[in-house]
């Protein structure tokens, strides 16, 4: 199944993704926040302009950093990083 990114661009936004969770809950494992708020604010601020592809995109990445345990999520509107996830973001976010 395509998704809305080729692999690249999954692998770039999903660390764009994550070092915004990071910067947005300060390294806090138990503060949650909205994937899709971190997607404007991180990825993309054109998805404004689609909001049916930003969810879309939201939920992509979602399940990709999910699949690689960097996150928890309840639902797309409670996110938080998992301490492999808090990991690595000090190595990697800047």
């Amino acid at each position: 199944m395509q998704g809305v990114f080729t692999r690249e661009e999954l692998d770039r936004y999903s660390l764009n993704f994550l070092c915004g969770l990071y910067k947005t809950t300060i390294g806090n494992l138990n503060q949650t926040a909205r994937g899709v708020d971190i997607l404007f604010k991180s990825v993309t601020a054109g998805a404004y302009e689609r909001p049916a592809l930003a969810f879309e995109a939201t939920n992509e990445i979602v399940m990709e950093l999910l699949r690689k345990g960097f996150i928890e999520a309840h639902s797309i509107e409670q996110i938080r990083l998992t301490s492999k996830g808090l990991d690595k973001c000090r190595q990697d976010c800047k």
